[in-house]
């Protein structure tokens, strides 16, 4: 195994109604100026986000933990055996929960200064949904990339949302969406990827899954995508967001084709207290773009934070 791809200490949460989460600690050189919890995207994992996200929060003296949700990374599946690498769920409340019990037991056990949680895409929408629903009660700010609150247009979500209500009554809520696959030669390929035009970081994930085969997460379930929609559908109605005081800052990127910033803003711009930033020239996976839009993000969130968190 290359040393590059070598996995980080980790730690196990065991939840209570079964299965654990991976999650991990980092503490900063100096004393620490808060405390951030980072909420992975899908497929995404601990030893990924220390390398997007993790070195730049601990050189500005955060102390960081980064958590894995069941059914990706290390954390325990909801699938097993042959159909492992599968990304199923029956409800997003699953995730709700468990961030809940791992919230309480980890989190705010060993909390030092004000809390900063930071979430991509899916990591995004459940941060989003636990803001509003009180899950974070000691949160200081949030700041989501690339939020998933939308696929498409509201007119394909509806078609959406009644295919997977036959697929689920018909008994294939554990069988993979209409093309979904185990992962392969189509994810490893970086041209035309919807995620970064970063070639180096574009490989991480690829690297890790090669060296860690039980680290892989193929595509979703009709489970999983019937779960995602009814919970987008949730977020999406009118004054849920709104309820959200706490300070936020969105990144989303010009050029995202898996989370289109147009059909975002709607939502996003909903809350009374956040900062809504399109990076032009960003695809989805913008902390993992090419160094000059990584810099542009980076000088967004430092800015965020000296005014969300004044010393």
């Amino acid at each position: 195994m290359p040393d590059s791809c070598a996995l980080f200490p980790s730690h196990t949460h065991n939840l209570p109604g079964g299965g654990s989460m991976r999650y991990a600690v980092f503490e900063p050189e100096g004393s620490p100026r808060g405390t951030v919890l980072v909420l992975p995207g899908r497929r995404e994992f601990i030893e990924k986000k220390h390398s997007e996200l993790g070195r730049e929060f601990l050189t500005r003296n955060f102390r960081l933990i980064i958590v894995e949700w069941r059914g990706q990374g290390l954390s325990a599946r909801f699938l097993s055996s042959a159909a492992r690498q599968r990304d199923h769920i029956e409800n997003f409340q699953t995730y709700l929960d468990d961030l809940h019990s791992f919230y309480g037991a980890v989190v705010r056990s060993g909390l030092q200064g004000p809390l900063v949680v930071v979430g991509h895409s899916m990591g995004s929408h459940l941060a989003l949904r636990a803001a509003n629903e009180g899950l974070l009660p000691e949160a200081t700010a949030v700041i989501v990339t690339a939020p998933m609150l939308a696929l498409a247009s509201r007119r394909v979500h509806a078609f959406a949302r009644v295919l997977c209500f036959i697929a689920v009554k018909l008994g294939r809520s554990k069988n993979y969406a209409p093309g979904q696959h185990d992962y392969g030669v189509q994810e490893t390929t970086f041209d035309n990827n919807p995620l970064t035009q970063n070639p180096q970081r574009f490989k991480i994930m690829e690297d890790y899954f090669t060296a860690h085969p039980n680290m892989t997460v193929g595509g979703v379930t009709w489970g999983w995508l019937r779960s995602a929609l009814a919970s987008m559908h949730l977020v999406q109605k009118p004054s849920y967001l709104e309820r959200i005081t706490i300070p936020v800052l969105a990144l989303t990127g010009g050029k995202d084709r898996v989370t289109p910033a147009r059909e975002l803003s709607r939502y996003l711009d909903s809350m009374p207290q956040a900062d809504h930033i399109i990076l032009l020239e960003a695809r989805h996976d913008l902390m993992n773009e090419l160094e000059p839009i990584r810099a542009e993000a980076w000088k967004h969130i430092d800015g965020f934070l000296e005014w969300a968190m004044p010393a």
